[in-house]
């Protein structure tokens, strides 16, 4: 990760100062703005959309805090999914939310214009572009400051607020929310889209959390409290002003909220109310400069960005440059959008931001990296971030066409940024993208699963059943044969087939195994406390027969493989019909080479996880024969750290499952085929998993499986978990790695 000690931000932000920032970030042209068209839509039922919009919110909050007490540094939502799911994603929710937040605060300078003028003859955007060069100049001089600034600026606004829910709470008259819904569900969810916009600030405010002393304690306090606070105040003041203005009063006024406090607390009041108003604004633009700069900040410590973007202040210890870009297009885009505009742009991508946060979270808690460790954890895991994410994404059908467009062209420009940044040759940071967090979380579902299910048998009295070819066996076929009767205590079931053509009937068919083929696997094996069991069946297709000799009581089927291999499709092979049809149980198919003992055991597979049967029946053998246990993974010479560091975790735990001492091998190479090939021409036994797609238009054997297979010295037992086909989450992690 880049970043060092010219790029680190002091901890100046307290409980006080985040839940101020937080709180400031949302209490704004929200609630002095929208309860106007929002009581227009749905009536006085519109608290109830402040109510959901404010649940939705606080679900994206608790995933944000988690993230940021995992990874307590500058750029908030951008940095935590960068390290989730790569700098690609990252770009583009980088540049989304700097630009959403960017347009709310533009959207807050020109509503700051529009109360400065209720007092002062003044030109809106004269007062906009004032307001937003002084904010400039508190931010750069610390966020300890500006963070000064938003606690007077919260406290006296929350004050005011509070003299008028008073006031409003007492002049309220119930009969005017009678009918309290006037556009039934459908309304009140539209409506929801419509003011989500007035929570968009409280996740951003995690982007100083490379400032905030104690993140792990202030944060979540700071930010649950600030998220719970302003819903159920903005569910007041919409109660309040529905209770003492008709509808069509407010949606005719341009400051509902000022104007219902000049009913019931005179013209001083009305005034009062309309100081408020500035106050909001400026806390709303403030809070957006303050946090919406740390977003090019983080960009550019990762190579995103030139670096003159996280080169902090001499002075001021504050990033100088991020903070005057960004304060620089905030004040040109008063010039450009409307307050409508500005608002909703704001908000659809805010609300895609709110969904992938949410997301990251599950990601990350699947993947388990090591450095993952956060101090808070959300409840209700996964289903509550997977809720909040459905909710979140329901609501952008209602904000409109022109906001979606927009929206789109942003992921656009964050996607042509980050390829002609890394086409400068610059390194950019993370290393890794989605495909590694994938396959993090799919190694530790397969721990889980190794641990709770290693070892467990599908019934009470096992047997095995074998296939060999015309009664004959070999060593090593011999060895497997009592390995796997031994360690799962099972009985065997020995069976050979004589394949009959059509024109010939099975009882007149001539077949050419010997008739002491019984005594002599019986003398060789010496199984003892096992019974063996022999059955020589005459077939027109020797899978069937195969299939028809599994019971209740078969724990796995063992094939003994005389068919040669080749590196494309034997359409005539039994054991390319073995491998694609559907076995209950466990399959196990073996090609030996060599007539020795098998000493040494090699367990490979390329950057997938293992299957469990490679693993349980590789143990299996190196119990019972002492053989030394390798488990060898190939991953790609280019493979990020993070793709490193996840192999060598997950076959170290992996190692610890076993019931016998495995060494473990992560050979990061070009050639990834050829590393398994040398390592299993060391040993006397490869161990691999069944292909893929064993199927008749794919190779043969698969991708790697079959080359290797194919070219080692070694035997080979290739093995396949008890399903018909591969299952749909190996289906979709090979799709993703062949497209991304």
């Amino acid at each position: 990760m880049v970043g060092g000690s010219d790029s680190e931000l002091s901890r100046d932000l307290g409980l006080f100062s985040v839940f101020t920032v937080t709180t400031g970030t949302m209490i704004g042209a929200g609630i002095f703005i929208l309860p106007g068209p929002a009581a227009e839509a749905a009536g006085p039922a519109a608290a109830l959309s402040f109510g959901l919009a404010g649940l939705i919110a606080l679900v994206a909050t608790m995933c944000a805090v988690e993230l940021a007490t995992a990874m307590p540094k500058a750029g908030g939502s951008y940095y935590f999914t960068s390290r989730a799911m790569g700098p690609l994603v990252g770009t583009v929710v980088g540049f989304g939310t700097w630009l959403s937040l960017i347009f709310k605060g533009s959207f807050a300078l020109v509503g700051l214009g529009w109360y400065v003028t209720e007092f002062l003859e003044v030109p809106v955007l004269a007062v906009a572009v004032a307001g937003g060069v002084l904010l400039i100049l508190v931010n750069w001089v610390g966020a300890e400051e500006s963070g000064k600034l938003q606690n007077v600026i919260v406290i006296g606004l929350v004050g005011i607020l509070a003299v008028f829910a008073g006031g409003g709470a007492l002049d309220a008259d119930p009969g005017l929310w009678d009918p309290f819904v006037i556009s039934g569900l459908e309304g009140i969810v539209a409506t929801t889209g419509l003011v989500f916009i007035s929570y968009l600030g409280v996740i951003k405010a995690v982007a100083v959390a490379e400032e905030v002393k104690d993140p792990g304690e202030t944060l979540p306090k700071a930010l649950f409290g600030a998220v719970i606070f302003v819903t159920l105040l903005y569910m007041g003041v919409v109660l309040i002003v529905t209770g003492v203005m008709p509808i069509e009063d407010i949606a005719a006024s341009t400051a509902p909220v000022a104007d219902a406090g000049g009913l019931f607390l005179g013209a001083i009041g009305g005034a009062i109310i309309a100081f408020a108003g500035i106050l909001a604004t400026v806390s709303t633009a403030n809070a957006a400069v303050l946090t919406s700069s740390r977003f090019p900040f983080a960009m550019s410590r990762d190579g995103l960005l030139t670096p003159k973007l996280r080169a902090p202040s001499p002075r001021f210890g504050t990033p100088t440059f991020s903070i005057w870009l960004t304060g620089g297009v905030m004040i040109a885009l008063v010039f450009l959008f409307d307050v409508e505009g500005l608002a909703k742009i704001g908000g659809t991508f805010g609300i895609l931001v709110f969904a992938l946060l949410n997301v990251t979270v599950v990601l990350l808690r699947r993947a388990q990296p090591e450095w993952y460790d956060p101090a808070y954890k959300v409840p209700l895991f996964p289903v509550l971030p997977l809720a909040g994410t459905g909710a979140a994404l329901a609501l952008i059908p209602f904000m409109g066409r022109d906001s979606q467009i927009v929206a789109v062209a942003f992921v656009g420009i964050g996607i042509v940024w980050y390829y002609v940044q890394t086409r400068r040759g610059e390194p950019v940071e993370p290393d890794h993208d989605l495909r590694d967090l994938l396959r993090g979380a799919q190694y530790q579902r397969s721990i889980e699963e190794k641990r709770s299910e290693f070892g467990e048998l599908q019934t009470d009295r096992p047997h095995i059943l074998v296939e060999t070819v015309e009664g004959e066996t070999h060593p090593h076929l011999e060895t497997v044969m009592g390995a796997f009767s031994t360690h799962f205590d099972a009985d065997l079931d020995v069976l050979t087939s004589t394949e009959v053509p059509a024109p010939i009937p099975l009882s007149t068919a001539t077949h050419p195994v010997d008739d002491d083929w019984m005594a002599t696997i019986e003398s060789d094996l010496r199984v003892a406390d096992h019974d063996i069991s022999f059955d020589h069946v005459r077939t027109r297709d020797r899978t069937d027969a195969l299939l028809n000799g599994i019971n209740d009581q078969t724990q796995c089927v063992l094939v003994d493989w005389h068919d040669p291999i080749r590196t494309y499709h034997l359409r005539e092979s039994h054991v390319d019909e073995v491998l694609r049809s559907a076995f209950p149980v466990r399959l196990a198919v073996l090609k030996h080479r060599g007539e020795g003992t098998i000493d040494d055991i090699v367990v490979a597979t390329d950057s997938g996880p293992y299957d469990r049967a490679e693993i349980e029946l590789a143990d299996a053998i190196a119990a019972t024969t002492g053989a030394t246990l390798t488990l060898v993974q190939a991953i790609p010479e280019d493979a990020p750290e993070e793709a490193v560091a996840s192999a060598n975790e997950y076959l170290s735990e992996l190692a610890g499952i076993l019931s016998t001492p495995a060494e473990t091998k992560l050979h990061r190479t070009a050639d990834v085929e050829g590393a398994l090939i040398a390592e299993a021409n060391e040993a006397d036994l490869l161990v691999m998993g069944a292909p893929s797609h064993p199927d008749r238009v794919h190779e043969f054997f698969g991708q790697t499986t079959d080359i290797v297979a194919a070219e080692v010295d070694s035997s080979v037992l290739v093995v396949k978990e008890p399903t018909e086909a591969i299952p749909s989450s190996r289906r979709l992690w090979r799709w993703l790695q062949d497209r991304l």
